[in-house]
């Protein structure tokens, strides 16, 4: 932490607007603000990239260069270039690290920016008028005007990535349509897609809906589950229940709680409520698992459980 308080502020300085992830005051909202003014702006293709295996596949040395190119101290390039070769301990022997970067290291996030800065460098120079790239550490898209854009935008990343020693992964990268919403795409835990809206005097327009991807919801769920999911939480009150739970609720509702997610955030409501009436019922040994849904649901919202959809 200390190492990367210090250099921060050395790349920061030529890190690109379209990077995203993991930089001071930067955050997940502005990427995806970004792209609902790009694609507003007549950005109806959009190249749907995906990186195979980016953190186990950096190239050290070319990695190590690239920091070089603004930091001149030795002690600190020897210090990252050990952080990078620490290798892992497997079935009791050592392993060194050849490639890759440490996932979970607080400065790991950094190098992979600085890695990735590269991308964005390349494509600020010589590439922009193809179209618009927004990046958040390794998931990228680029929002182009014509399928001839994105066709070139999506050789224009492959080249790139190549210096790199870095490669697209064939089968999750698409070039998607979204200018008649038949198609969409996923980004950073929401589904992109364009929809018709409706105005207070009745007059329809397109806009793009970002609304919590299917993986997104499924791991929602999960997370609800989890709490739910150990047999001592049956000692437990409601009360103690409702105080486990409302941290996990805001916390997803600051996130996924954009103007059109309520659909989908009802459901986890009411996924929650379910769960909550199968526990109550064990609780109270009633063999019916959803057995006086509708009073457990009355009982948790007095007793101040938060909702998802608001």
């Amino acid at each position: 932490m200390a190492t990367k308080i210090v250099i921060e502020p050395l790349f920061e300085a030529d890190f690109k607007e379209c990077s995203y992830g993991f930089r001071p005051k930067r955050s997940m909202h502005q990427a995806l603000d970004r792209i609902r003014k790009d694609t507003r702006n007549k950005g109806w293709w959009v190249v749907d990239a995906d990186i195979c295996s980016y953190f186990d596949t950096i190239n050290h040395e070319k990695l190590i260069k690239l920091v070089e190119m603004r930091i001149s101290d030795r002690r600190i390039i020897k210090l990252i270039r050990q952080w990078l070769k620490s290798g892992v301990i497997y079935k009791g022997e050592f392993e060194e690290s050849e490639i890759g970067a440490p996932q979970g290291g607080v400065i790991s996030p950094l190098l992979s920016n600085i890695y990735l800065n590269y991308l964005d460098t390349k494509w600020e120079l010589h590439y922009k008028h193809l179209g618009k790239l927004v990046r958040f550490a390794d998931d990228f898209v680029v929002v182009c005007r014509t399928k001839k854009d994105a066709h070139h935008s999506l050789n224009a990343v492959k080249s790139i990535l190549y210096r790199l020693e870095l490669q697209i992964h064939p089968e999750k990268t698409k070039l998607v349509s979204i200018w008649d919403g038949t198609e969409g795409f996923d980004f950073l835990g929401f589904h992109h897609r364009f929809k018709k809206s409706e105005t207070a005097k009745g007059r329809t327009f397109k806009e793009m809906h970002q609304v919590p991807s299917k993986k997104a919801m499924g791991k929602m769920r999960e997370n609800i589950r989890k709490v739910f999911a150990s047999r001592s939480t049956l000692l437990l009150d409601i009360k103690d229940m409702v105080k486990t739970l409302n941290p996990k609720i805001i916390g997803m509702r600051n996130y996924y709680g954009l103007k059109n997610a309520e659909k989908q955030l009802n459901k986890i409501d009411w996924y929650i409520i379910k769960k909550f009436t199968v526990w109550y019922n064990c609780k109270k040994k009633i063999k019916r698992h959803y057995s006086g849904l509708s009073n457990v649901r009355k009982t948790i919202y007095e007793q101040g459980l938060q909702r998802l959809a608001v």
